[in-house]
């Protein structure tokens, strides 16, 4: 199958900046019409301004996804103005990185309020309109849910304990509701990027205190993620492991998860190593 985004009504999660800005970035030159929202105004505004320049439909949604009347007001907006809701594409999300022995349940609440619960009750707000638009739609259309994860969500990464709990949530979330969706007719997609370069670290990251070295500067960049969203929703990929060291890890938990796991202790055993180094001298 391959999914005409023409016309389309595609809403787009965390469309500020990072994974999301990219997503919209890239669905735009297939025809969708754009809904973003994110909780910057002033950069969707620029966003808005820098994708209508180049010919797409786009309407921007200020909002805070935590915030369950925000959820609600804003899928009302987007179906009123655009008459439909096609796509739902949920790109927002936040990192902890730090030992979960110093974390405290305020961060825990707040990494899995944004990396779960707010993308799940979008979905379910959603669904309705997406459902309508399967049924309504030309034959062979179906609509679609895509959630951006992480390859956290497949395998826990030390250091990244709260989001991985979140990410494994919603990968968790999206293998259930791609069964049941199928009555629907509304195919639910799932991306998995690796560590990816933040715009913006200190707003991504709740805290930066990990001990584990992760190459934050040298990740993948977020642009390479976006056309993977755009992708798989066009191609219809069910699961899409972004970059090497994704593919690497989820490939490597089926075939030799023993080898994956050594890796993991060992990126631990050998920070504690040089932090040791590093005290003495």
């Amino acid at each position: 199958m391959r999914r005409d985004l023409r016309n389309r009504v595609v809403l787009v999660t965390g469309a500020s900046r990072g994974i999301g800005r990219r997503a919209a970035e890239n669905l735009a030159p297939h025809g969708a019409k754009l809904a973003l929202t994110a909780r910057s105004a002033d950069e969707l505004a620029k966003l808005a301004a820098q994708l209508r320049g180049a010919g797409a439909e786009v309407e921007t949604y200020p909002c805070d996804l935590t915030d369950p009347a925000a959820r609600e007001r804003l899928v009302a907006d987007v179906v009123a103005r655009f008459g439909a809701l096609d796509v739902l594409v949920n790109c927002a999300g936040v990192a902890s990185f730090g030992e979960f022995a110093t974390s405290t349940p305020e961060i825990l609440r707040k990494v899995t309020e944004i990396n779960f619960f707010a993308p799940a009750e979008m979905i379910r707000l959603c669904q309705p309109h997406l459902m309508a638009s399967s049924l309504k739609g030309p034959k062979g259309w179906r609509a679609a849910v895509v959630n951006v994860a992480s390859i956290c969500g497949r395998w826990g990464i030390p250091s990244l304990s709260e989001h991985c709990g979140s990410k494994h949530a919603l990968v968790g979330l999206t293998e259930a509701l791609r069964g049941e969706f199928a009555r629907y007719d509304i195919d639910v997609l799932l991306v998995l990027p690796g560590v990816v370069r933040s715009d913006d670290l200190n707003r991504h990251l709740l805290r930066n205190d990990g001990r584990i070295y992760l190459d934050f500067e040298g990740a993948q960049r977020p642009e390479e993620v976006g056309v993977s969203v755009a992708r798989s929703l066009i191609r219809n990929r069910t699961e899409a492991a972004v970059g090497f060291v994704s593919w690497w890890v989820w490939f490597g938990k089926r075939a030799a998860p023993r080898v994956v796991r050594w890796v993991m202790q060992r990126k631990v055993a050998r920070y504690m190593k040089r932090a040791g180094a590093g005290a003495q001298a």
